[in-house]
């Protein structure tokens, strides 16, 4: 049986429905309620993203380290050799992809990694912390694959990796007593970078100390350094342990390893790692920015 509810009424009210609704304030108290939510959710699902670009730029490395160590596998445990000239029609800078990826398949979707996989301005350039390096102008005479349009990515090669022999002094630097030319050469793989987090396809990172270039050793100056710079007619091309130094991933960037590993490196410790044969290894470099 339905239940009927009676409401009285006064002399000279009408029938109208009575109107239920919210207050101005029993809004406002909604929309504070939910700000909260949001202010104490969007940290935790921002750093669950951030989590999981690092994961799979981490999975992107192992790949690179599994076609290195195939290449080396097929090659008398030698690395392919790279030299410092313009291009030709068979020698191109930064070839490292070209010849890893024209023998073990497309490796298309390794070229970038999550966290930085936007052009750096209309015409690209130069990378940033989150942006990747190429294509566009600057990256005449280069070439990553067969197509000649995939001149682009956000990692880079650690170009002491290169089977230059002396007296030849067209690798990179032109100091090829420093290369890692085999894989067997290397006390310790697991310390030997072969590509991480870069804003150029590749570098010769050098031990702060070292001064065999000015500012070959030195952090990235500043936290936006690569994002103040010209990405077309760019001119610190010197700054080759800054193209590591970069906060990408929570004050570090990923790398993988001669021996085929992958992990996170925090930035002050990128001094530690035995980039070249004769680097000086420190504990830890102070960074002031990253403070």
């Amino acid at each position: 049986m339905a239940a009927h509810i009676k409401q009285d009424r006064q002399p000279g009210q009408t029938g109208r429905r009575l109107q239920v609704g919210f207050t101005l304030i029993e809004l406002l108290v909604v929309i504070a309620i939910i700000a909260l939510l949001m202010g104490i959710l969007m940290p935790g699902l921002q750093k669950a993203r951030k989590m999981a670009q690092s994961a799979a730029c981490k999975a992107h490395l192992r790949q690179w380290g599994t076609v290195i160590q195939m290449y080396t596998m097929d090659n008398s445990n030698k690395f392919w050799t790279e030299q410092n000239v313009w291009a030709t029609d068979a020698d191109y800078q930064g070839n490292w992809m070209l010849m890893l990826s024209g023998l073990y398949g497309n490796m298309d979707k390794a070229r970038l990694c999550p966290a930085a996989n936007k052009l750096n301005g209309p015409e690209g350039g130069i990378g940033t912390t989150v942006n990747q390096w190429g294509p566009g102008p600057i990256m005449v005479n280069h070439r990553f694959a067969s197509d000649l349009d995939k001149v682009y990515g956000s990692y880079g090669i650690n170009l002491w990796i290169n089977s230059v022999e002396p007296p030849s002094t067209q690798g990179w630097r032109s100091q090829p007593q420093r290369q890692w030319k085999t894989t067997l050469a290397a006390r310790h793989p697991a310390l030997v970078p072969t590509v991480s987090d870069c804003t150029w396809f590749g570098t010769n990172p050098i031990s702060v100390k070292d001064q065999s270039w000015a500012n070959g050793g030195v952090p990235t100056p500043s936290r936006d350094w690569w994002e103040e710079q010209d990405p077309i007619s760019f001119g610190g091309w010197n700054y080759d342990m800054a193209r590591v130094c970069i906060d990408r991933h929570g004050r570090g960037v990923n790398l993988v390893f001669m021996d085929g590993s992958a992990r996170k490196v925090i930035l002050t410790n990128l001094w530690s790692l035995k980039w070249h044969k004769d680097f000086e290894l420190l504990d830890e470099v102070r960074i002031p920015w990253l403070n």
